[in-house]
């Protein structure tokens, strides 16, 4: 049996090799998501057509676990159900908070701030997190709360480090070989001929064929589209590290000395020169570059994840983001936008993408009634033509001489 885990997420062509494997192997696929959550970030949504498409058996779960917070999780639940409805009860309970766009920033680092000094219900340090749309808002709130938190005296100056900060590329993307720079990092997630799994290599020179990269060693090799999908793209880019720190684990690791889960959230208890120790006890390795403050995710990051507390910069996502964003908490949210009315409009804006099949079905539907056939087009033009007064026929005539009508299926004729 294959067991998928948030199957919402696996896109159509992914899905149909997944199919395909089952199918050579005669093993059962069963299904684990929630097709009102987050897609694919590939093309099409695989698990939603599945459920509306096929007979494909069902079980929901239906009762909220996460929220501990009444009011929060009706809310949540109305939201779901009517985004309408969610909306008001976030209003109604003061969730939301507009602000003017230039203090955005300032607005969420204060409401993490407020959050993370009430301590949980349990009477522990209050876990807090901050979801938002894109990576450029991430940026800004990272800063403004870990300013907020060094004017605290939480945090002081850390060391800095070299960090690969991930270029997001598409399969269609990576094989355009000569769109590759001097510089840019690879990272294999898979063993290919001549390098392991977990390393990565610096990008030398690129054209329409390959790639010329060079390894740690000083060794360089060449890359081809046969292995783009063993590797991601990087950019170095150089993060300040500080003792006491949140940061994001971006690639997943399993090796003797070190493990870590890609999306994973850790606090930095130790750094030096070259070395970041953790709380839990674990050092990052050398090699282990895919990393990033984590104070601050992007809503296809926060999925799956649990806090005590969650800060939302929401100016306009489609339903199935706002759900996820606004879910992560177990005892309450904010909501900090600039535009109120955008932010109500977009919560019932669908992120469906339609299938092929679904677009065909509604264009039937939509289609309006045309003539099709030489018959049917012959007993339009005599309605238009003798409906006419003589003169209004002559000019009639001698408009559509010129015109050829076109059957649907390359049956074709003219005046």
């Amino acid at each position: 049996m294959l067991i998928i885990d948030e199957a919402g997420m696996v896109s159509s062509k992914d899905m149909a090799d997944l199919v395909r494997l089952a199918k050579v192997k005669g093993a059962r696929i069963l299904y684990s998501g929630d097709t009102a959550q987050i897609k694919s970030v590939s093309e099409g949504d695989a698990l939603r057509v599945i459920e509306r498409e096929s007979n494909i058996n069902t079980v929901s779960l239906r009762q909220v676990q996460r929220q501990t917070n009444g009011e929060y999780k009706a809310a949540m639940e109305a939201l779901r159900a009517n985004p309408a409805e969610g909306y008001n009860r976030l209003q109604a309970m003061g969730a939301i908070r507009e602000v003017d766009w230039r203090l955005r920033g300032q607005e969420v680092g204060r409401a993490y701030h407020e959050a993370a000094l009430v301590p949980s219900r349990k009477g522990l340090t209050r876990s807090v997190l901050v979801v938002a749309k894109t990576h450029d808002e991430i940026s800004i709130i990272t800063h403004a709360i870990r300013s907020d938190r060094k004017r605290a005296g939480e945090i002081v100056d850390g060391e800095k480090f070299v960090k690969h900060s991930p270029l997001n590329w598409t399969e269609a993307q990576r094989k355009q070989m000569q769109k590759y720079q001097p510089g840019q990092v690879l990272g294999f997630h898979k063993a290919v001929k001549g390098v392991l799994k977990n390393e990565a290599v610096e990008v030398v020179s690129a054209d329409e064929r390959d790639v010329t990269a060079r390894k740690s060693n000083g060794e360089t090799i060449t890359i081809t589209r046969k292995q783009v999908k063993a590797f991601g793209v990087f950019e170095k880019k150089e993060l300040e590290v500080s003792a006491g720190d949140k940061l994001l684990l971006q690639a997943n690791w399993r090796e003797k000395s070190f493990t870590a889960t890609n999306g994973e959230l850790v606090t930095v208890a130790e750094v030096k020169p070259g070395a970041i120790k953790l709380d839990d006890g674990r050092q990052l390795p050398a090699e282990y570059r895919q990393f990033t403050h984590g104070y601050a995710v992007t809503v296809n990051y926060s999925q799956a994840k649990t806090v005590d507390f969650v800060v939302v910069l929401n100016d306009g996502m489609a339903s199935d983001k706002a759900y996820v964003a606004n879910t992560r908490g177990r005892e309450g949210l904010t909501i900090i936008t600039s535009d109120v009315i955008a932010l109500q409009e977009s919560m019932g804006v669908s992120g469906d993408r339609q299938s092929a099949t679904e677009l065909a079905r509604r264009a039937e539907k939509a289609q309006p009634a045309f003539p099709t056939t030489p018959a049917d087009l012959a007993q339009l033009y005599k309605e238009q033509t003798f409906s006419r007064k003589p003169a209004q026929q002559e000019q009639f005539i001698q408009q559509e001489r010129s015109h050829v009508y076109e059957h649907h299926d390359g049956i074709s004729f003219g005046l």
